[in-house]
């Protein structure tokens, strides 16, 4: 009887391993869809035939708009009626390494702006240890996150944008580690947004105030903000992926339910912080649109 039921069980558990990898696996391929206005697409598909300006926005999770809101799709509503074609050029956990690693699409997309969003994952990767690590592996990366390499890699793609195209560029800084101001995490997040507008003051490019904008907002909306550890980081983020592509939860409820209210799980945003990066997009391009 003993054995029987043992059987039962190690089957059950086999059934359950089976099925928690099936919804990673799902979860995961949701999370990972390109965008239709990615720089292939468009440059297969949409520049040869097209008069207008383009505007190719370029960063990581948050850009690429499938577990964050979607702000490139914002712009797109907005500035397409201007006649304005938007490149989602944005990659899941993806760092300043790795853009400048794939600059070329991107160049060959001939834009006349760009924007350029990235460093929460350096950031975030520099923050401990035990994320560092786990970011080389899944990026593959030739070395630990750092400041220095951070500055090093986002001043060569600013570098590059400007030798082999006509754009005019713009650095955002980054959103906040979290929403409490008493976190390292945050502080953290200040630091680099000091790397990136030393970038954008020497390379002559624009600034776009991102931090600044959530900083202000979250200062005017006092709220008990979760801390920020490495497992609530972690539980806020997979759970909150969980609820969005299997039981079709807004980015807004997530964020809710996570005690957020610019964020989803202390690095992606909802769709209040998501509008304040189009809105600031969207005042850079429009001020110096052709």
């Amino acid at each position: 009887m003993k054995k029987k039921v043992l059987i039962i069980l190690l089957v059950i558990i086999v059934c359950l391993v089976g099925l928690s990898v099936g919804v990673y696996r799902y979860v995961y391929g949701l999370a990972q869809e390109k965008p239709d206005n990615d720089p292939c697409a468009f440059i297969a598909e949409v520049k040869p035939g097209f008069s207008g300006d383009v505007l190719v926005c370029v960063g990581d999770s948050i850009t690429h708009g499938r577990v964050s809101e979607n702000y490139v799709d914002m712009l797109s509503a907005d500035l397409g009626k201007k006649g304005f074609y938007v490149v989602n050029a944005g990659i899941n956990g993806e760092l300043a390494y790795n853009v400048l690693m794939r600059i070329d699409p991107i160049i060959a997309c001939d834009p006349d702006y760009v924007t350029i969003f990235i460093g929460t994952n350096d950031a975030h990767g520099a923050l401990t240890t035990e994320q560092g690590e786990k970011i080389v592996k899944e990026m593959k990366l030739p070395q630990m996150p750092t400041d220095q390499w951070y500055r090093e890699n986002l001043t060569q793609v600013v570098k590059k944008l400007k030798e082999s195209t006509h754009a005019d560029i713009a650095l955002l800084s980054i959103p906040p580690i979290g929403e409490n101001p008493a976190d390292a995490a945050f502080g953290q997040s200040e630091r680099y947004n000091a790397i990136i507008r030393d970038v954008a003051e020497k390379e002559r490019v624009s600034y776009l105030g991102l931090f600044e904008a959530m900083a202000a907002y979250l200062a005017n909306h006092p709220h008990a903000a979760p801390p920020y550890t490495q497992g609530a980081f972690e539980w806020a983020m997979y759970s909150g992926f969980a609820r969005h592509f299997l039981l079709g939860a807004s980015f807004a409820d997530v964020s809710r339910k996570n005690g957020f209210l610019l964020e989803t799980d202390y690095l992606h945003l909802n769709e209040t912080g998501a509008r304040m990066v189009a809105d600031l997009v969207e005042g850079f391009v429009l001020k110096g649109s052709r």
